[in-house]
């Protein structure tokens, strides 16, 4: 019987040799498989990451030589279509009605802008600006719980269209600041017929507040800083077609937030965009309307002089007043052009 028992050939027992080792092989090619996958996951889930997160953007520019920069201001001065002044007599005299807000009533002296706009131009001028006003409406009709949207733009145009003032006078006699009531005093003065120029003119209080810098649902929404601008100016230009109108944007500025600090308003996006956004919507606001713009971010007092016409992140020292007054100046006196619209060329 032992001689009947199968004794395994040379081969059977190299197989058996072999195959735990190629077992082992077998296996040991799917770890390294998978380990490999795993890897290339890891390292793409972290390149994916990184790229997400972006580099941040150096906005220091302190170390820069901006002199090499050359910007292009966004000055539009239009000429009066002569077929507007049809009718209406000339007095000889320039008369120049100023809206806005702290440009004009930081300083009601004769040192003020207004003053020397006058002294600068010969015109006579009405500074019925209203201090931290803004070109926007808080709310898009009129709230008695919030009556100080009276001394924003939409509101006082329509007191000069109606030729009412008593509710904006009796707002203005609650305020504590006795320049709000002495501006709607300036205002029942104002003769309509006789003004050539209005002249409006906001700092980045807008910006400063948060005011969106447009409605694209509604370009005419008074809610926003340049539907403000352009419900007032077409009104403006309705009533009193005659009138020159010119929108100057406000300056370079810096925010300063909740805590005091000081932040650079080129580059700080208050939600609404920065404060360049709004003075580059403006001018389409103002282009819109076909009215004249002056840019004053660019062309007046920008991020590379600011220093010298500014007395704190936003207002203008003497300095400031001098050459927002000299820009106007220059334009009323020498580019107050007219054309005839109507001459086949």
């Amino acid at each position: 019987m032992e001689n009947d028992k199968k004794i395994p050939s040379e081969n059977d027992l190299n197989n058996q040799q072999e195959s735990p080792a190629k077992s082992g092989i077998h296996v040991n090619l799917h770890i390294v498989l998978i380990a490999a996958i795993f890897l290339i996951a890891i390292i793409s889930a972290y390149r994916l990451y990184k790229w997400n997160k972006g580099v941040p953007l150096d906005t220091d520019t302190s170390d820069v030589d901006t002199s090499q920069f050359d910007v292009e201001p966004l000055d539009m001065i239009l000429p009066m279509d002569s077929s507007l002044l049809a009718g209406r007599e000339d007095d000889g005299v320039t008369t120049i009605l100023c809206l806005g807000n702290n440009p004009f009533t930081d300083d009601r002296s004769e040192t003020g802008l207004a003053s020397l706009i006058t002294a600068k131009t010969g015109a006579v001028v009405y500074d019925c600006a209203f201090p931290n006003s803004s070109a926007a409406c808080k709310y898009p009709v009129y709230n008695p719980e919030y009556t100080r949207d009276h001394f924003n733009l939409y509101y006082v145009t329509e007191c000069f269209r109606n030729n009412e003032f008593t509710a904006i006078a009796s707002i203005a006699n609650d305020e504590p600041d006795p320049i709000y009531a002495e501006t709607v005093e300036v205002m029942k003065t104002v003769d309509m017929d006789k003004v050539d120029v209005v002249l409006i003119m906001y700092d980045s209080t807008d910006y400063n507040q948060g005011t969106p810098s447009d409605n694209p649902d509604n370009p005419n929404d008074v809610t926003a800083f340049t539907g403000g601008l352009r419900t007032a100016i077409n009104n403006i230009k309705n009533t009193w077609p005659y009138i020159r109108v010119f929108v100057m944007s406000p300056t370079y500025a810096l925010y300063m937030d909740e805590d005091g600090k000081l932040h650079n308003g080129t580059t700080t996006d208050m939600g609404n965009g920065t404060l360049n956004h709004y003075v580059v919507k403006e001018s389409d606001a103002a282009m819109d309307c076909g009215v004249s713009f002056i840019d004053n971010y660019f062309g007046t007092i920008n991020e590379d002089n600011y220093k010298e016409y500014l007395s704190d992140h936003m207002h203008y020292n003497q300095a400031g007043r001098e050459k927002l007054a000299d820009r106007i100046a220059d334009i009323i006196n020498n580019r107050m052009s007219t054309v005839n619209s109507t001459t086949a060329e």
